[in-house]
């Protein structure tokens, strides 16, 4: 089973540099740059492979462990995952057009980058730099009141004390900068 887990992430890295090409052509590197455009088409894009991602191994008993056959196919999915999303958001808050994007994909993408948490926090290292930066530019993005109280209450859920932590600072972070605009 978990040969064909390997595969379905190899599947899911493809369809996400495929997605990314779409959204930068130019192949700038995202560590260092915003894409040119995000839409709400790209966003749902995302959604769809990260629930995807999701959904193949919320079954497996050890889904999220670092030990795996497919921890290493998951891990090169996620970081580039990570890493195109905050481009994505980076983006966002550039174009200042968050109001373009429904609600509902806002609070799915942190939802998901939540999710994803517990896996950022057993790898660590840069997967969960990628991670955090890519968390707290979507909460900059689409801040609001009402997504806040919703990460205040998803925060419950977290079992993981480090996850936790890297949530409130983002959350914090995020606060902060906004105060200062």
């Amino acid at each position: 089973m978990t040969e064909h887990i390997a595969a379905y992430f190899d599947e899911l890295h493809d369809q996400l540099k495929r997605l990314e090409k779409q959204y930068n052509p130019k192949g700038d590197n995202l560590h260092f740059e915003a894409i040119s455009k995000a839409d709400n088409k790209l966003f749902d894009n995302l959604l769809k492979m990260s629930g995807k991602a999701i959904e193949i191994v919320k079954d497996e008993p050890d889904h999220y462990s670092n030990k795996t056959p497919y921890a290493y196919k998951m891990f090169g999915f996620w970081y580039d995952y990570f890493l195109l999303i905050n481009s994505a958001s980076c983006r966002v808050i550039e174009s200042a057009n968050s109001d373009d994007f429904p609600q509902e994909t806002r609070y799915r993408i942190i939802d998901d980058l939540i999710y994803i948490e517990e896996f950022a926090d057993i790898v660590s290292g840069d997967l969960t730099k990628r991670h955090i930066s890519a968390l707290s530019h979507t909460l900059e993005a689409f801040s609001s009141d009402n997504l806040m109280n919703f990460l205040k209450n998803k925060k419950k859920t977290i079992k993981s004390k480090h996850a936790k932590g890297r949530l409130d600072a983002a959350i914090k972070s995020v606060q902060y900068i906004l105060k200062s605009k």
